[in-house]
């Protein structure tokens, strides 16, 4: 979070509850001795409890804990996945290698891996695949591995890029926050539709939209330490859906169908060329009303005098959203954008662009996909490796002294038959396992292992 983002946040709140804060001052309060020795004990128990739960096994470098749970993180960053094939064969089969390594010089805590499958055609006849190697990882801070064929980079390879995954509910409903477990990415992924709608493309928002621009705003007469303006309008929530860009506020009567958006208008705003503007996707309104506030609260009795120019345009989706993020913004935030609209509308009626969606559809973890074409000669192998960083899962509390995890789900929607699949940690002196699924003995000489059973979720856990 930036000043900017501060500021505007605090221009939400109303002025009168920032006077009180700034006026408020802690009470003394006189307790019996025996409150006193009481807190002490309920300290002292507290503390020992924290630092048993803070407490972890002597670190080892031989751990071969198969039958612990793994950790629970604050921040999960998704596991490795596996290939898969635009069209399932028979005719072709797979064998898998893992291998992980320790990188100093990505992210802190990142893993270089290695995943590579030797592509066995049993069948008489040449096989070309449509190959998807499928990764983790946001908008914001994309990371793209890169693919080799018998050690030739396949250069030509198209990025498509899945919805955001989200925590499911204990009944398999969203639970409205980001994916923050395995199972998150195994519900998702599973059946196949996630990626056929990745393949499908998110399509295009069609009917025109109604932009309402505010421009040349003037507070120079206006009372108190943060003048906002107010765009306001009776919306039919069945026929039209708002949104809006550039504005602090938003707000929503259900039982009047008013709608209302605003912004702080300031020199230093202005002077940046700030854009401001509300958008009505549908019927447009019969009138609307702009008034200015003494702040961000918006709240009858605060009004003053402030004043802006308003452009109207009517225009489509297409046409508005690269002039909005620029007309150099990548085609996948786009299209990510085009479906946080759709989805918003069909869910709210409501949204703030810059806000609500761009900071969402940047931050969101989700599953993108490089797509290549591969031929498999009749009665030979290839080999098809990715190269990728995966990041580690952490703590926030304990950030600088948190475990580091790291998960490998296996099938998860994949139709590549794999006949066997192994995992390498290399450079074995480096690594501090405090906790694994895998049957790794470093201490034993066991780096090497083979993935049998009917397990699908590894995790591997590293002391910092």
């Amino acid at each position: 979070m930036n000043k900017e983002d501060m500021r505007r946040m605090l221009a939400l709140v109303d002025d009168r509850y920032l006077d009180e804060a700034q006026d408020w001052k802690p009470q003394r309060r006189q307790w019996p001795r025996w409150v006193a020795l009481a807190a002490c004990l309920c300290l002292a128990v507290g503390l020992g409890g924290f630092a048993f739960s803070q407490w972890r096994p002597g670190r080892t470098n031989s751990s071969d804990s198969s039958g612990t749970s793994p950790t629970s993180f604050s921040s999960y960053a998704g596991p490795v996945l596996q290939l898969t094939l635009g069209e399932e064969t028979d005719a072709v089969t797979a064998q898998r290698q893992l291998t992980y390594r320790q990188d100093d010089t990505a992210w802190p805590g990142a893993l270089a891996v290695t995943d590579s499958y030797t592509l066995t055609n049993a069948s008489e006849e040449d096989v070309t695949l449509t190959v998807y190697y499928p990764f983790v990882g946001t908008l914001g801070d994309l990371t793209t591995p890169s693919l080799t064929l018998d050690g030739e980079e396949l250069a030509e390879n198209s990025l498509l890029a899945g919805t955001i995954i989200w925590h499911q509910g204990s009944e398999g409903d969203l639970g409205g926050n980001y994916a923050s477990d395995w199972e998150d990415y195994q519900a998702a992924l599973e059946d196949g539709s996630y990626l056929a709608q990745a393949i499908a493309g998110v399509g295009e928002l069609t009917g025109t939209v109604t932009v309402y621009w505010l421009q040349s705003a003037d507070c120079s007469a206006a009372e108190g330490e943060n003048p906002t303006l107010q765009f306001s309008a009776t919306v039919d929530p069945e026929a039209t859906a708002c949104f809006s860009y550039g504005m602090n506020g938003s707000q929503w009567d259900n039982e009047t169908g008013v709608f209302g958006s605003s912004f702080s208008v300031d020199e230093e705003d202005f002077e940046s060329g700030s854009l401001h503007c509300v958008i009505l996707w549908g019927e447009d309104v019969a009138d609307y009303t702009l008034q200015g506030y003494e702040n961000g609260g918006c709240d009858k009795g605060m009004e003053t005098e402030v004043t802006a120019t308003v452009l109207r345009e009517e225009t489509t989706w297409a046409e508005l959203l690269p002039r909005l993020l620029g007309e150099d913004t990548d085609a996948l935030v786009l299209d990510a954008l085009v479906q946080w609209i759709s989805d918003a509308a069909a869910s709210y009626g409501v949204g703030m662009l810059d806000y609500d969606g761009i900071s969402e559809i940047l931050s969101g973890a989700r599953v993108f996909w490089l797509e290549a074409e591969v031929t498999v000669p009749a009665g030979e192998t290839v080999t098809l490796e990715a190269h990728l960083t995966q990041t580690a899962s952490y703590n926030y509390a304990d950030y600088s002294d948190s475990l580091l995890g790291y998960d490998l789900l296996l099938g998860a929607g994949s139709n590549l038959t794999v006949t066997e699949t192994t995992v390498t940690l290399d450079d074995t002196q480096d690594w501090d396992v405090y906790a694994q699924n895998y049957g790794f003995d470093l201490e034993g000489g066991v780096s090497t292992v083979t993935l049998e059973g009917e397990e699908t979720h590894y995790y591997l856990e590293l002391n910092p």
